[in-house]
C-alpha cells in the first residue's frame, strides 16, 4: 500500500523523478498535462490557479460536502487510481478517504497532506484538535508553495506556468489577508469572540486578532451534553455575545446551535470551514466571506 511520504522526502524522491524526466529543459511543454486529485473543493481552487491549464484537477468531494463524512463512491475510487499527484490535508481530517487513497493510489503517484507538510516547513500550530491551518491565508499561501513545488518537481517542464502563477496567486492571498485585517478591524476589541459549532476556526481567529469563547462540539459527529448546552448559553449570556456561527455543512450540530442562540436570544451567522458551495466558490471567497461575517454580525459593519 502506497503510504504519504515526510515532506523532505517526498522533495528527494521527486526530485529524482525530475532528473529522469530532464529537469535541465527549461521550456513549458504545453503538451503535458498532470492528473490532479484533491480531498476537498478548496485545495482543487488552489491547485487550479497555480497548474493553469497544465493540469486536470478534480476534487473528490463535491460543493457543501463534509470531510469528516464523506463516503467515496466507485467513481472516486477510479479517480483516485488514474492520479499522479493526491492532495489530502491531513491531520485527521479525512480519515476514511486517506484510508481509501491509501489502498488505490497507483504505484508511481505521489501522496502529500497539505498540513502536515505545511508544519514540517515551519507554520505555527495551534490545539491539535483543529486541522483548518488553511483558514489562516499565510498558512494557505504555505500551502500554496507546497503545491507549487510538487507540480514543478513532477512536472519540470511547466515550472515557468507553475512559478508564474504562484507569484500571482500568492499576491492575491497576501491582499486577501491584509482585507480580513481590515475587515475584521471593525469590530470592537472586547467584542472579537467566535462560539461556532466546532472548533474549526481558531486559525481564522488568529488571523484576525479574534477569540475563540466557545464550541457546540470539538468535532463534527460529536454529541454535546446538556451540561455543554448550559455552559455555552451561560458563556454568551455572561459575555454578552450578539451570533453565533454555524457551518452551512454540518446539520446535527447547527441545529444545536440554533437551539442554543434561540434560548440565548442572540442571532445565528455563518461561517466556512471545509466547503465551497454557491455562496462560497473558492478559497479567496471563503476567507473574504468569513471576514464579511464576523464583522456584521459581531457589531462591525451594521446590521
Amino acid at each position: 500500500m502506497t503510504r504519504a511520504l515526510p515532506w523532505q522526502a517526498l522533495v528527494l524522491c521527486l526530485v529524482v523523478v525530475a532528473i529522469m524526466a530532464g529537469c535541465g529543459d527549461d521550456s513549458d511543454d504545453a503538451s503535458t498535462e498532470v492528473n490532479v486529485v484533491t480531498t476537498l473543493p478548496l485545495f482543487a481552487d488552489i491547485v487550479s490557479n497555480i497548474a493553469g491549464d497544465r493540469a486536470a484537477v478534480d476534487s473528490l468531494l463535491p460543493p457543501g460536502a463534509d470531510p469528516h463524512t464523506f463516503e467515496p463512491s466507485p467513481s472516486d475510487v477510479r479517480k483516485i487510481t488514474e492520479a499522479d499527484v493526491i492532495f489530502a490535508n491531513g491531520l485527521g481530517l479525512e480519515p476514511s478517504l486517506l484510508r481509501v487513497i491509501g489502498a488505490n493510489i497507483s504505484s508511481g503517484a505521489v501522496l502529500v497532506e497539505l498540513a502536515e507538510a505545511a508544519i514540517s516547513a515551519g507554520v505555527s500550530t495551534l490545539a491539535p484538535d483543529d486541522p483548518h491551518l488553511w483558514m489562516d491565508p499565510t498558512n494557505g499561501r504555505e500551502y500554496a508553495t507546497i503545491i507549487r513545488d510538487t507540480l514543478i518537481l513532477q512536472d519540470p517542464g511547466g515550472s515557468d506556468t507553475y512559478s508564474g502563477n504562484y507569484e500571482t496567486y500568492a499576491a492575491t492571498l497576501d491582499d486577501t489577508a491584509q482585507y480580513m485585517r481590515d475587515t475584521a478591524a471593525a469590530v470592537p476589541p472586547d467584542d472579537r469572540l467566535i462560539i461556532a459549532t466546532h472548533d474549526a476556526f481558531g486559525y481564522l481567529a488568529r488571523a484576525v486578532d479574534f477569540e475563540i469563547a466557545g464550541f457546540v462540539v470539538p468535532g463534527p459527529g460529536q454529541d454535546a451534553s446538556p451540561e455543554d448546552i448550559s455552559d455555552l448559553i451561560t458563556t454568551i449570556e455572561d459575555l454578552g455575545i450578539p451570533a453565533v456561527f454555524a457551518e452551512p455543512q454540518t446539520s446535527v450540530e447547527t441545529r444545536t446551535l440554533e437551539q442554543i442562540a434561540s434560548d440565548a436570544g442572540v442571532k445565528v451567522c455563518a461561517l466556512y470551514s471545509d466547503a465551497l458551495d454557491d455562496t462560497v466558490r473558492s478559497y479567496v471567497e471563503l476567507l473574504r466571506f468569513n471576514a464579511e461575517e464576523l464583522a456584521r454580525c459581531l457589531g462591525g459593519s451594521g446590521d
